[in-house]
């Protein structure tokens, strides 16, 4: 018999290598992994760049979960949607403004938002106001998005992050100030929510697959989620197999 353990072990392992076998062949051939199609992000960067041009603000909000606990991963993908945004907007006169419910992910905001600053040699051009708490609980930290929607001249609004029947609200805001709206949460009532509200909803793993799709994305970013998508494909065989197996009366791991 395999024990869950084992059979744990197993798929990270097996996880490791699909990411290095698809890096490994990505560097070789020189061409990047082909990925499915995420319309949220392949019409992003003309998004960004019509603020841009325009003299509007990118809104790029990273849920109420706290970093550290079970949301962690899900506020580390606004991150990583934030540094690309901010590299295509420094140009701009009106930087992105971030909001967020925690304290230590507005922290880490601030930091990328500086470092990319930084790095575009226009450290004298960042706010550290572009990056703000807006409240400490789901309602005022709602009420603070729905503000800064309002006050802030928001072309495109982001809501990457938790988020849990509250997004109706701060949607509701973004449509009221004909924001273009991207959602992706990890919680299922967020997605069911955003699917119906938000101009483009990320559902699943696409939450988490920002940095693969965006400027280009990086060689582990598209390898990793290349990975994802081969071991999805293993799992629903493996169900439809044990189905069969189950149906026809043969014995099982």
């Amino acid at each position: 018999m395999i024990n869950e353990s084992t059979l744990g072990l197993g798929v990270v392992i097996f996880t490791i290598l699909l990411i290095a076998l698809f890096w490994f062949w990505a560097r070789r051939s020189g061409r990047p992994p082909a990925l499915r199609a995420v319309d949220a992000f392949e019409g992003l960067p003309q998004k960004v760049g019509e603020a841009v041009e325009s003299g509007k603000r990118i809104h790029v909000s990273l849920g109420s979960g706290a970093v550290g606990g079970r949301s962690s991963m899900a506020a580390l993908a606004g991150l990583t949607v934030l540094e690309t945004i901010a590299e295509a907007a420094t140009i701009s006169d009106k930087p992105p403004v971030v909001t967020s419910g925690d304290g230590t992910s507005m922290i880490l905001a601030q930091a990328t938002l500086r470092r990319v600053y930084k790095q575009r040699n226009a450290e004298d051009l960042y706010d550290h106001l572009a990056g703000r708490l807006a409240g400490p609980s789901v309602m005022s930290y709602t009420a603070g998005v729905m503000t800064t929607l309002k006050d802030e001249s928001v072309s495109t609004s982001l809501l990457i992050g938790t988020y849990g029947s509250e997004v109706a609200l701060m949607a509701d805001a973004g449509w009221g100030e004909n924001a273009h709206q991207i959602i992706g949460t990890d919680t299922t009532q967020g997605q069911a929510l955003a699917y119906v509200a938000a101009d483009h909803a990320l559902i699943g793993e696409d939450v988490f697959a920002g940095g693969a799709y965006l400027a280009g994305g990086k060689s582990v970013h598209r390898a990793s989620l290349q990975a994802q998508d081969v071991l999805r494909l293993v799992i629903v065989a493996v169900i439809i197999g044990g189905v069969i197996a189950k149906i026809l009366g043969l014995p099982l791991p």
